[in-house]
């Protein structure tokens, strides 16, 4: 094992164990939280029960905790339920602009917990993936941090300092970190070739599969022909998004790889951690935070009355200082493990439907008539029409034949309200040139792009400025 991977994992073994449930953790923290802006507004210090915490705090989106965040992005002290903030992470929403996402002490051990979780998965299935160096892309570059008007840091120092004291230095010294120029269209091949100067490379774990392309462009064309497996034998594991819109990725990267093992991330967003991948399957985090869960109709489903085929919308109370926060990402229950915990897969982002005329097209459903295909539909408000964009034109008719079949959408094509749909061929490297106009767009890191299947140009013409 590697000596650097043995320091994190004897800091991750030294974190005390979380007594009690969810609730009982966070019925303790209300009554610290109690005297703060937010905790005065709601009565936090009369919460006695979980039905009185569901009366007194509403369900939040990021819009209605905006005025609570400007105010500690101000400078204003004692506003959101939790300790001090200690800088904010950019993060992007479905297609709209950049949150800030506040970043506290209570936070990191939340999130330290969850990787000791994780971690603690690789050490029973995949020990080797401790064997050599790692390369993670918790924050890759992107945009400048910066600071707020109170003087809060944006953006963190490093991978590590999402983690707390011991365990962010023993991270930060394991890691493989590109020493990068801070130029977008450097970030790749900076990345490829510091990770081609690191032969013992055992473990990978980013954010968006398309992300680990764009380095995989630069690594074929520095080393052409040659996998990954070939170019680093002791590389175990590769960690990254696999469920939803990023599915159709996976298979080109596999066959990049070589046959190296590819484990699909659980879920887990800036805010908070919803679920770990543990063997074979992503489990609740129920170690990081208080979860609860919305139906499809907005009724509430505690954990308890979870069952399996259930499609909800997570609701995440973290030690971060959102409570009750809709998150907007849809999961699906896939069963139960151990203690009863629900296990779950990712179905992508609630409300991401386009509707120009009336026709109601879903980000799910481009998604299912995409299925087997690489590529997205845009919505251009103007004509008004989309376009399908594709890489294999061949495949457009199949496309089309099941979008038509949402009754919405073919009924305004039929009566003239949409512009027949236009067929777009796709260049090699659109992947890498759309994360990173989306990116500077949303004011995120190109590795926070989730590329969309559905998208709504917001100038006529502006995609195809985009992928040139």
């Amino acid at each position: 094992m590697n000596r650097d991977a043995r320091d994190l994992l004897d800091a991750l073994d030294a974190l005390p164990a979380r007594r009690g449930s969810p609730w009982d953790r966070l019925r303790e923290d209300l009554e610290t939280w109690g005297g703060t802006q937010f905790g005065k507004a709601h009565g936090i210090l009369e919460i006695c029960s979980e039905a009185d915490f569901r009366e007194a705090v509403p369900v939040r989106n990021y819009d209605r905790y905006r005025s609570w965040i400007d105010k500690v992005a101000a400078g204003e002290k004692s506003i959101l339920p939790c300790g001090e903030v200690l800088a904010f992470e950019r993060t992007s929403g479905s297609g709209g602009g950049a949150k800030l996402i506040p970043v506290t002490e209570g936070l990191r051990e939340d999130f330290a917990h969850g990787l000791k979780a994780w971690t603690g998965g690789w050490r029973r299935d995949c020990p080797e993936a401790f064997g050599g160096r790692a390369y993670w892309a918790i924050s890759p570059p992107g945009i400048a941090g910066g600071t707020t008007a109170g003087g809060l840091p944006v953006g963190m120092e490093s991978d590590g300092s999402y983690f707390p004291g011991r365990i962010g230095a023993a991270l930060s010294d394991w890691l493989v970190v590109p020493e990068l120029s801070g130029k977008t269209e450097n970030v790749f091949r900076e990345t490829a070739e510091k990770l081609l100067a690191t032969p013992d490379l055992s473990l990978v774990s980013v954010w968006s599969p398309t992300f680990l392309l764009g380095i995989d462009a630069e690594i074929s064309r520095i080393r052409p022909g040659k996998t990954w497996r070939e170019i680093w034998p002791k590389l175990a594991l590769v960690s990254c998004w696999a469920d939803a819109a990023s599915a159709r990725w996976i298979p080109v990267l596999q066959e990049r790889l070589g046959g190296i093992r590819i484990e699909p991330k659980g879920l887990l967003a800036t805010e908070g951690v919803t679920s770990i991948h543990i063997a074979g399957n992503a489990r609740l985090a129920h170690e990081c935070h208080y979860h609860e869960f919305i139906d499809g109709e907005g009724n509430l489903i505690p954990q308890e009355s979870l069952r399996v085929g259930m499609e909800c919308e997570v609701l995440l109370t973290t030690s971060g200082g959102l409570m009750r926060y809709r998150s907007g990402d849809r999961v699906r229950i896939t069963g139960f493990a151990k203690r009863g915990l629900p296990e779950m897969r990712f179905l992508g982002r609630k409300g991401m439907v386009c509707d120009l005329v009336g026709e109601k097209i879903s980000e799910e459903a481009v998604a299912e008539a995409l299925a087997g295909a690489r590529g997205f539909l845009s919505a251009d408000a103007e004509v008004p029409g989309y376009d399908l964009w594709i890489e294999e034109t061949d495949l457009a008719g199949g496309v089309l034949a099941r979008l038509r079949e949402s009754p919405y959408f073919r009924q305004a094509l039929e009566l003239g309200q949409l512009a027949p749909v236009g067929i777009r061929c796709l260049r090699n490297g659109w992947a890498t040139a759309l994360s990173v106009a989306l990116a500077r767009r949303q004011g995120c890191r190109i590795g926070d792009v989730k590329l969309p299947v559905l998208l709504k140009q917001e100038q006529p013409g502006e995609v195809a400025e985009w992928l040139g």
